[in-house]
This record gives C-alpha cells, sequence and structure tokens, in this order.
C-alpha cells in the first residue's frame, strides 16, 4: 500500500502555511512468519480514485526498475 503524504509549516506569529515537503509510504502486509502477504484489492470508485491508483502503479513499475538496474550493476561488477 502506497500513502502519500504533504507536509506543511506555518508561522506562529503569522499564522501562514506553506508547502514544506511530499513523500509516499510504502507499506507491505506480513503474515505470521513476516513476510510479504496479499491483500485484497482496493476498490476504486471515484476516477480520481482510479488516476491515484494508475500513477502508484508506474511509481511502483519505477521503484522495482531501478531495484533491477542497480542489481544487475553489482553482479556486473562483482563478475568482472
Amino acid at each position: 500500500m502506497e500513502v502519500g503524504v504533504r507536509v506543511e509549516c506555518e508561522n506562529p506569529i503569522t499564522g501562514e502555511t506553506r508547502h514544506a515537503g511530499s513523500a509516499y509510504l510504502t507499506y507491505v502486509a506480513l503474515d505470521a512468519d513476516r513476510r510479504p502477504h496479499a491483500v485484497p484489492p482496493l476498490i476504486l470508485e471515484t476516477e480520481d480514485d482510479r488516476r491515484r491508483n494508475r500513477e502508484a502503479a508506474a511509481r511502483r513499475e519505477a521503484r522495482l526498475h531501478e531495484r533491477r538496474r542497480e542489481r544487475d550493476s553489482q553482479r556486473q561488477g562483482q563478475s568482472e
């Protein structure tokens, strides 16, 4: 599961707020043996839900691609 987080800061004197940072946190469900465990898919009810789900899938694919690229690069370095 991916959760988007937006952090805002506030000037205590003026009350003005501004965006301080954003991040996506990834959570993995674990079974009793602490291994990843599948969970039921989300129910996507609105077009906004579907858009966010597509964007999350794209971010996940990019993370996995980067992980594979790094792993392949490390393997090449070990075989030289």
